[in-house]
């Protein structure tokens, strides 16, 4: 009886202890598990550079610039393209202007609506907002301390590097040493090769979509791409906000033919990277179940936002490892992974001896 009641407090703790805590800890976890995974990450660069006689610190400072560089070469596109957009912004107003009288006569004529009650309830849902404007600016200076918090993270972290890797096997007996080194090799490996191989998968689609949009003469055809692109970091929803957001500045940038044009470039896209890009270039780095991905990108989503839905896959790619080298949670790891069940494996294998014996 007492060993029931432990179990299920053990399953009480995981399935709603475990969550309350990383909800309640977001403003602590979240930045410090994207600093590990980036560290990780970056781990390969550290290790190419200390292979060229390259100083320790060095080594460190080299591969969080880099880490740096990346993310002001990626703001610095996005700033020409916005510059670009404003020399363009009166006619951009204009046409915003006339869509949107479009949009308040459809209004009218399906439910009734005059254009003044219209701009009446806009205003009414804009003050139930309150304090939008501030809550705005008091984002914006929360994100930017959050980023240079994780910069700082992912530097101390690959300081401490060996520190953590002592403890770590500290708590294991020596005869399980090797085993202990193999797992946080793969770990450092499934992190890290899933953010390099997304990472690649980006910088294609960016090229397709705009190749694509080019061709199809839609203005500000690089930024669109840009934005369709950097969002695909976020899996599944990631795609559609990105193209949602592409297909509105389409809209008001060259009118309804634009917004054709950006579908039908980002669905033909998409194909090829579902059944290229995605199988040949990022792999199977997590070794991810479809359902476990789906489920922990919406759960690190809900907990976590944004940023929680970015690294859920690689989070949970972790624990799976972690899961696999422990002698009582391989289970767990059978159920998040992607393997065949053994009884699945045995049934083809029957078919296949009934047709050779046939």
């Amino acid at each position: 009886m007492k060993q029931e009641l432990s179990k299920i407090a053990i399953w009480v703790f995981i399935l709603i202890g475990i969550p309350a805590g990383l909800y309640f800890g977001k403003t602590f976890l979240a930045p410090l598990c994207i600093g590990v995974v980036l560290s990780m990450m970056l781990i390969p660069i550290m290790d190419w550079l200390i292979s060229k006689k390259i100083p320790k610190g060095w080594a460190i400072a080299g591969s969080t610039l880099l880490l740096l560089m990346f993310f002001a070469f990626l703001g610095g596109l996005i700033t020409i393209q916005v510059k670009m957009i404003t020399k363009d912004w009166p006619q951009i107003e204009k046409q915003s202007l006339q869509l949107l009288e479009d949009a308040q006569k459809f209004i009218e004529d399906k439910a009734g609506l005059a254009p003044d009650e219209q701009l009446a309830q806009a205003k009414n849902m804009l003050s139930k907002m309150g304090s939008g404007g501030t809550a705005a600016l008091g984002t914006i200076g929360g994100t930017l301390a959050n980023f240079i918090l994780i910069i700082v993270y992912v530097v101390l972290l690959l300081s401490q590097r060996d520190r953590f890797k002592e403890f770590i096997l500290l708590n294991f007996p020596k005869h399980d040493h090797i085993r202990v080194r193999k797992a946080l090799k793969e770990i450092r490996k499934t992190s890290g090769g899933y953010f390099y191989g997304m990472l690649k998968a980006m910088i294609i689609l960016a090229i397709l979509y705009g190749t694509g949009f080019m061709i199809g003469g839609v203005k500000y055809a690089f930024l669109l791409a840009l934005i369709a692109a950097v969002f695909s970091f976020i899996p599944y929803v990631g795609n559609a906000i990105g193209g949602g957001l592409a297909a509105l500045l389409a809209l008001v940038s060259g009118g309804p033919s634009s917004v054709l044009i950006v579908i039908i470039v980002m669905t033909a896209a998409q194909m090829i990277d579902n059944y290229i890009t995605q199988p040949y270039v990022v792999g199977k780095e997590v070794d991810r179940n479809p359902f476990m991905t789906i489920t922990s990108v919406v759960g690190f989503g809900v907990l976590w936002g944004v940023a929680g839905a970015i690294i859920a896959i690689p989070i949970t790619g972790i624990i799976r490892v972690t899961f696999q080298y422990l002698p009582g949670t391989k289970s767990l790891a059978f159920l998040m992974g992607n393997e065949k069940p053994v009884m699945e494996v045995k049934a083809v294998q029957e078919q296949v001896d009934e047709r050779s014996s046939a």
